[in-house]
């Protein structure tokens, strides 16, 4: 089966589509097909210390209750994300000091050459769990510039 989901930011004018990677981290896009069937939006931002990333932190705490959030284990994990790879972070409750009560995603739209998750706490590593099709990668990475240079924004994902 295959399954594909879509990023939107309507001021940029993003709308990249993206193939689920299934085969290679199925409870990451098990997680990510949860919120694209509820069409969620969440708060992003450029990101600082990981390079050319669009980062949508996602504190467990703002997810609806009858969200499953289950601890996500690393498949199909790295530290140097690609362009075009959407990556999935999961860090457990009281893992990394400084971060909110409870459990703590992070889904990470890397969009060009250059990605490494070195945070300032250190190394993690995220699974690379979709990836934006190849015929809408050179139009979102103008999107994800623009957004860098218009701050934060409000990032949908939807099922495609």
């Amino acid at each position: 089966m295959t399954r594909h989901i879509r990023f939107t930011e309507p001021r940029s004018g993003l709308s990249a589509q993206c193939l689920l990677l299934d085969a290679e981290a199925p409870q990451s896009c098990d997680f990510l097909w949860g919120l694209a069937r509820r069409s969620a939006t969440f708060d992003a931002v450029h990101a600082i210390w990981t390079g050319p990333e669009i980062s949508v932190p996602i504190p467990a705490s703002i997810l609806s209750n009858d969200f499953d959030a289950p601890a996500i284990p690393e498949e199909n994990a790295t530290a140097f994300p690609e362009a075009g790879e959407i990556v999935l972070a999961h860090l457990a409750a009281g893992s990394i000091k400084g971060l909110p009560p409870g459990d703590f995603y992070d889904i990470g739209l890397f969009y060009d050459r250059g990605g490494r998750l070195l945070m300032p706490f250190g190394w993690i590593k995220a699974n690379v769990c979709a990836r934006i099709v190849a015929g809408d990668l050179a139009r979102a990475q103008e999107d994800f510039r623009t957004i860098r240079r218009n701050g934060a924004c409000r990032l949908t994902i939807e099922t495609a």
